[in-house]
C-alpha cells in the first residue's frame, strides 16, 4: 500500500498500473478508509488500481473550507478521479452508508466514465440516517460528540465491526460530522436519495444485509425494483464483517461481460 495526497485528501492506493480499470472506495459517516483495509489483500488488489479515500474532515484528511457540504465533497471527489484516470480504463465505485450519497453524485458527474457502482447500505430512505441523523438531536456539537463516542465505545466492547468504526470515529473532526449530517438532510427526504440511485444509468447494485437495514428501506428496494445483493446475517459494515465474500463478488461482477 502507498499513499497519495490530492487536494488535501489522503488516499491509500496499491501499485498503480497504466491501462487498467480503477476502483474508488468512499466511507460513511464518521468513518474512514480504515473500513476498507482488507481490500488490499483481496483479488481486487491484483486486477485493479485501488484508491481508498479519507474524505475531508475524516480519517487523516483535514476539513477543507472550500468543500464543507456533502454535495461539495462529491464535486471534489469527481475532480480528483478525473485528474487521476487520464491513462486508465473505466472507473468503478464502492461507497458505504451516507458516503453513498457522494457515490451517487460522482456517478452523475462522471457519467459514461463510470463502469460499475457498488452501493453498500447507502441511504435510500430517511430511515437509513440512524447514525448520521444523530447530530440533529443535540443542542451542541460537543454534546453530540460526547454521547456518540460513549455509545459506539460500548458497542465496540463486544463487536469487531464497531471496534473498527470506533477507531475511525476517534479521528473524525466534530465539525466534519456536523457538516455531513446537516447538509445531507435535504437529499434524504421522501426517498429522494433512493430515487437518484435508481435513476443512475451505469451498472449498479445495492448491497445490504438483513441485520441492520431498516424495514422501510427493504420495502423501498422491493417496490422500486432496485438491483440488489442480499447477504443474510450481515450487518451494516459488509467490508468488515464479510470482506472476503464481498470483494470476491465485486471482482466477479466487474468482470462479467
Amino acid at each position: 500500500m502507498t499513499i497519495q495526497i490530492r487536494h488535501k485528501v489522503f488516499i491509500r492506493t496499491n501499485q498503480i498500473k497504466s491501462g487498467r480499470q480503477s476502483i474508488w472506495f468512499l466511507h460513511g459517516f464518521a468513518d474512514s478508509g480504515l473500513a476498507y483495509k482488507e481490500v488490499f489483500e483481496s483479488p481486487l488488489n491484483e486486477d485493479f488500481n485501488i484508491y481508498v479515500i479519507d474524505l475531508p474532515g475524516f480519517g487523516v484528511s483535514p476539513i477543507n473550507p472550500d468543500f464543507l457540504s456533502i454535495k461539495q465533497q462529491a464535486t471534489l471527489v469527481s475532480n480528483i478521479i478525473e485528474e487521476e484516470i487520464a491513462n486508465q480504463g473505466k472507473v468503478n465505485l464502492v461507497a458505504h452508508s451516507l458516503g453513498a450519497l457522494i457515490g451517487t453524485w460522482v456517478c452523475q458527474n462522471l457519467k459514461e466514465k463510470i463502469n460499475y457502482y457498488f452501493n453498500i447500505e447507502g441511504n435510500l430512505t430517511e430511515a437509513d440516517s440512524y447514525f448520521s441523523g444523530k447530530p440533529l438531536k443535540f443542542n451542541s456539537t460537543e454534546e453530540f460528540v460526547t454521547k456518540f463516542d460513549e455509545e459506539v465505545f460500548e458497542l465496540a466492547k463486544f463487536e469487531e465491526r464497531y471496534k473498527r468504526y470506533y477507531c475511525s470515529l476517534r479521528l473524525a473532526e466534530p465539525e466534519g460530522m456536523k457538516n455531513w449530517s446537516f447538509t445531507s438532510q435535504e437529499y434524504i427526504k421522501e426517498g429522494s436519495c433512493g430515487i437518484e440511485f435508481k435513476e443512475l444509468n451505469c451498472k449498479k447494485v445495492y448491497i445490504w444485509g438483513d441485520v441492520d437495514t431498516p424495514k422501510e428501506t427493504q420495502s423501498f428496494i422491493e417496490e422500486n425494483k432496485i438491483p440488489n445483493q442480499l447477504y443474510a446475517g450481515i450487518g451494516h459494515w459488509h467490508m468488515v464483517e464479510n470482506a472476503k465474500q464481498l470483494y470476491t463478488d465485486i471482482n466477479k461482477k466487474i468482470k462479467l461481460p
